[in-house]
């Protein structure tokens, strides 16, 4: 079972430290809090973006960073897939373009690319610029980009926050699709309860830099208390 864990132990400042230790299985898990938490400064740290002062950080048993072994992998050899808040598509390459960058480092090929815009429903999309697109079209493409290259583990960081509640559940189930096939760790950054709970799987709340509770969100979360 491909499971991504982390123990990530960083000084963000004098007055914030990330000390956390988890495991994620197959499946969505969410990575709840407040802005400030610490909750993209987590995902950084898996991705590589950022380099915790010690810990250990592993998905299906490739160690990505560990400071007692001495390793520290470079984010393109770490094989975790990270769909960032503003999605960084180029602005200069079409869809498929977009979709193609970077299969030549992997084992994925042209018709994996084909069947991922297929599967995402942007297959007759692949000749246009991200500025030609709509917000969900955009959202699509990125998550296609990443999920080409066949990663270890999945890092999402509130890619869907601008979408309305229709076209964000339109799009998480094709991501359930997906993974229903392939069964990788996805970690989901969010500090809305009501996606929290409608994602309903698990949740790991965070506050203050530190994993404060973990269980099913219903059990959690409560509306009044967060927005």
């Amino acid at each position: 079972m491909k499971t991504l864990a982390a123990d990530i132990h960083l000084r963000l400042s004098q007055a914030f430290h990330l000390e956390c230790s988890f495991e994620v299985p197959p499946g969505f898990t969410v990575l709840f809090g407040h802005s400030g938490a610490g909750k993209t400064s987590v995902l950084d740290c898996i991705a590589g973006i950022k380099t915790p002062d010690s810990g250990r950080i592993s998905a299906d048993r490739q160690v990505f960073f560990s400071s007692e072994e001495r390793v520290n992998r470079r984010p393109e050899q770490r094989r975790i897939a990270y769909v960032f808040q503003n999605l960084a598509l180029f602005p200069h390459l079409t869809v498929l373009q977009n979709v193609s960058y970077g299969i030549e480092q992997t084992n994925s090929s042209k018709e994996d690319c084909a069947k991922m815009l297929s599967q995402f429903g942007i297959e007759t999309l692949a000749s246009r610029l991200p500025a030609q697109l709509s917000g969900g079209e955009r959202q699509r493409v990125a998550l296609a980009r990443s999920l080409v290259t066949n990663p270890l583990a999945l890092l999402l960081d509130e890619p869907l926050a601008a979408l309305d509640r229709p076209k964000r559940m339109a799009l998480l189930d094709d991501l359930r699709r997906w993974n229903e096939a392939h069964h990788v760790p996805i970690l989901y950054v969010t500090h809305s309860v009501r996606e929290a709970l409608a994602l309903g799987e698990r949740v790991l709340l965070m506050q203050n830099g530190r994993i404060a509770a973990d269980g099913p969100p219903s059990e959690l979360l409560d509306t009044d208390d967060w927005e």
